[in-house]
């Protein structure tokens, strides 16, 4: 059984956009961090193309958004957005002098730490 889901790419586009603009990133910076090319991250915001799963992924890592909220333009039943808005992580305004390597375990260490500190319910 194969299942059928229509994506809106345009509202998708907005929502990005829109969370990239609250935590103070230009296309360019975003990009920079999510190892893209600002064309791409252009052409996703604007609805032309269709973000992969793994490219929502990178952006809610970086930007602290919703992953419900940023495919689906919906929170979780009893969240309230207050809840869900984080600060940027430091580590993203801060990586842009390094490596695109460096970036890569940066971030893999920052996911780890927010998965303890969300186990631990810190």
């Amino acid at each position: 059984m194969q299942l059928q889901y229509e994506i809106d790419k345009k509202a998708i586009g907005k929502r990005l956009q829109s969370e990239r603009h609250k935590n103070g990133h230009t296309q360019e910076s975003l990009s920079e961090a999510m190892g893209i090319t600002s064309k791409y991250l252009s052409k996703v915001e604007n609805g032309a193309s269709a973000p992969s799963l793994p490219f929502v992924i990178k952006f809610s890592e970086i930007t602290g958004s919703d992953l419900n909220y940023l495919l689906r333009g919906m929170y979780p039943k009893g969240e309230s957005t207050a809840m869900l808005v984080r600060e940027p992580a430091p580590i993203y305004e801060l990586s842009a002098g390094l490596s695109k390597k460096s970036r890569k375990i940066c971030s893999e260490v920052m996911t780890k730490i927010i998965e303890v500190l969300e186990e631990n319910k810190v």
